[in-house]
C-alpha cells in the first residue's frame, strides 16, 4: 500500500503524539516506519499514529503545559494542516490482528490531495468488507479463523463479523 500511494504522492511519515521533546523524526517510506516491524499493540488507539505530510513541508510541534509539570510537545494535526494520520495496526502478541485507521481532521487542499492517494492505494489493494477495508494478508489470516478487531480485549462479537464476508 505504501508503495501505490508512495507512487501518487511525494510523502513524509511523523510519529504523532506527545513528547519530553520537540525533536521531530521523519521517514521518507512507509517500509520506513520503525513500528510498522514491531507487534502491534492490543488496541487501535494504542497503535503509534503517524502524521504524513507532502515531503520536504515542515512538520510544527507545539509546546503543552502540563500543570505542575514541564512543558510536553505535541505532533498532530492542529498545526500541521497539510496533513492525515494514519495507524498501521497489525498484528499484536497473541497473533490477532488490530485494525488500522487512515483520517483526517483538515480539509486543506494538501490533506485532500492525501487522503484520496491513500484512497486510491487501499481502494486499489484491499477488499471491502461492510465499511472496512481488508487487505489480502488481513483477509488470509480472517478466513483461516483468525480475529479482525479493534481492540483484543473486545469480545468476538465486536470484531469484523464473519456472517457478511463474501467467500
Amino acid at each position: 500500500m505504501f508503495d501505490l500511494l508512495e507512487s501518487r504522492a511525494a510523502v513524509s511519515y511523523t510519529l504523532a503524539g506527545i513528547f519530553d521533546t520537540p525533536d521531530v523524526s521523519s521517514v521518507l517510506a512507509g517500509r520506513a516506519i520503525p513500528s510498522l516491524h514491531l507487534p502491534a499493540a492490543s488496541s487501535s488507539i494504542d497503535c503509534p499514529t503517524y502524521l504524513v505530510t507532502p515531503a520536504g513541508v515542515a512538520v510544527h510541534v507545539r509546546p503543552v503545559p502540563i500543570s505542575g509539570g514541564p512543558i510536553r510537545f505535541a505532533i498532530d494535526q492542529l498545526l500541521n494542516p497539510a496533513s492525515i494520520t494514519l495507524s498501521h495496526g497489525g498484528f499484536d502478541a497473541k497473533g490477532t490482528l488490530i485494525s488500522g485507521r487512515v483520517a483526517s481532521a483538515s480539509d486543506t487542499p494538501q490533506a485532500r490531495k492525501l487522503q484520496s492517494a491513500c484512497s486510491y492505494a487501499i481502494g486499489k489493494l484491499f477488499e471491502r468488507v461492510n465499511a472496512y477495508w481488508v487487505g489480502p494478508k488481513a483477509m488470509e489470516h480472517y478466513q483461516s479463523g483468525g480475529r479482525l478487531t479493534h481492540s483484543a480485549s473486545s469480545p468476538p462479537e465486536y470484531d469484523l463479523a464473519r456472517a457478511r464476508v463474501q467467500q
